[in-house]
């Protein structure tokens, strides 16, 4: 009797598990890219918003009632107090997301993605902290500067988006020139 070579059964176990799972495949080389990112400016975003706005002048803690709600909300009011670190995060993941695709289109999608998630995690904050009201869509969709907020920040995820796309195309040309 001849043996198998361990090659062959290795291929056969493969064919086997792939006919068990199906036609649904997760590239988690892709996907955890995307998770990550998206946690990253999560706990980024208003995190940096938080440690900065939250100490006042004499560098003590200010407890959170006694803080500004709309801080949550209208976040861009706080952009130069932070040294514009959030919306730089939020450029540079939106960036990253569409620079790494081969496909530009993945990337700016998912980028535009964020946006609606930092909105929610506004929300929960603002729950969380003052509790459970109709304030937060007040502030955010009955002024303009919840409307503003929300331009700014899909100003600066579609232009970080855009400018990783255009700088993946242009070492592509540039590559193939040499």
């Amino acid at each position: 009797m001849r043996k198998r070579s361990p090659k062959i059964k290795e291929e056969t176990l493969s064919e086997k598990i792939s006919e068990v799972k199906g036609y649904f495949h997760t590239d988690w080389g892709r996907q955890g890219t995307v998770i990550f990112a998206y946690i990253v400016v999560l706990l980024g975003y208003f995190g940096i918003v938080a440690n900065i706005i939250l100490v006042n002048d004499i560098g003590q803690w200010i407890p959170y009632p006694e803080m500004d709600p709309t801080i949550f909300f209208w976040t861009y009011k706080v952009y130069p107090q932070t040294f514009y670190a959030p919306i730089l995060l939020l450029f540079l993941i939106s960036f990253l997301l569409t620079y790494k695709e081969d496909i530009p289109h993945y990337g700016i999608k998912a980028s535009l993605w964020l946006v609606p998630p930092l909105i929610a995690e506004g929300f929960l904050f603002y729950w969380i902290m003052f509790g459970f009201s109709a304030e937060p869509f007040i502030l955010q969709f009955a002024h303009g500067e919840g409307y503003l907020n929300i331009l700014i920040l899909y100003a600066c995820t579609f232009t970080g988006a855009l400018s990783g796309m255009r700088l993946k195309q242009f070492n592509k040309k540039r590559s193939r020139r040499l």
